[in-house]
């Protein structure tokens, strides 16, 4: 058997894959189950299989031209650790990416392990839980990624504010959100715990809108937040996204083109 047959192999047993990752010139996680490295829920066991590489690296090299050399980045709730290996690319002094699910963790430690287009050095993966994170005695860092995340807590804000307290400038907050409601509310809801993409704790919180974040991230010591789009949901309309970059550095968003500023305390 070839080393790319075996490969294959392997990256199919290890689905699904959420993450379509770049391996080798010829393969990548994605393509080994699409033409394209994307798939809808329904045809990839319920998982969403993404091409997310370009759209990241478009977003870091906005906000640091000069690259990620000398900087820190956290993935929280990693997944199969993409994120990490494209900070890397970027030059990143230190890549920590978390999960909660072994499932994503045994997937981002295959690709480390056979990943040979960038480094995969200065990368470290864990299977922990969000709540235990102050207990991991870990370094504060630059940037931090909140993403698909938020909504899959049983206690959302402070669940937050352990990544906001390990973050020194930038979080990305990346959430799904309720539609449909008055903006500035959160709205409670049950989820299967049993689903590889949904929480694992049965309980989860749905912001309504940009809103709803404003006094939160204040409160968390962040001093300008942008918010990049919040659409809703073709398919489920009671459902939306958002993502809203926020930094505790005056000025570090200045670059970033956004829907809206959410705020800005400047002191104007």
């Amino acid at each position: 058997m070839s080393s790319n047959e075996s490969l294959l192999d392997e990256i199919r047993r290890l689905g699904p894959w959420h993450h379509d990752i770049q391996l080798t010139p010829e393969l990548s996680t994605g393509r080994a189950f699409s033409d394209s490295g994307t798939a809808e829920r329904e045809d990839n066991d319920g998982v969403s299989l993404l091409a997310l590489r370009d759209e990241f690296l478009q977003q870091i090299d906005t906000l640091y031209p000069e690259s990620l050399k000398g900087k820190r980045f956290l993935d929280c709730a990693c997944n199969a650790g993409g994120y990490c290996f494209w900070a890397r690319e970027r030059q990143v002094d230190l890549a920590f990416g978390f999960d909660i699910r072994e499932h994503w963790i045994n997937q981002a430690e295959f690709v480390r392990q056979h990943r040979t287009v960038a480094p995969t050095d200065r990368i470290k993966f864990a299977a922990c839980d969000l709540y235990d994170l102050p207990n991991k005695q870990l370094p504060e860092f630059d940037i931090t990624l909140f993403k698909g995340i938020f909504y899959h807590l049983p206690e959302p804000i402070s669940g937050l504010r352990i990544a906001a307290n390990l973050t020194r400038e930038v979080l990305v907050l990346n959430t799904q959100t309720f539609w449909g409601f008055p903006d500035g509310f959160m709205r409670p809801g049950r989820e299967d715990v049993t689903k590889l993409m949904s929480g694992a704790y049965g309980l989860n919180w749905r912001p309504t809108g940009p809103n709803t974040m404003t006094p939160v991230l204040r409160w968390l010591g962040f001093k300008e937040a942008k918010l990049l789009f919040h659409i809703q949901n073709s398919k489920r309309p009671n459902l939306g996204r958002m993502s809203i970059v926020a930094s505790k550095v005056l000025g570090r968003l200045d670059p970033l083109e956004c829907e809206r500023t959410v705020f800005c305390d400047n002191g104007t």
